[in-house]
């Protein structure tokens, strides 16, 4: 039996969005005062 965890769930969602044509970032690198900052 395969055991289903947040991980499991987060990578499987990001895999559907990224083959959707969204891109996907580490969180971290999307934060205020970064390179790829989406807000102030």
């Amino acid at each position: 039996m395969t055991s289903l965890n947040e991980s499991t769930v987060e990578d499987a969602a990001l895999e559907w969005f990224e083959a959707l044509g969204y891109a996907v970032a580490h969180g971290p690198h999307l934060a205020p005062g970064e390179i790829e900052t989406e807000r102030d």
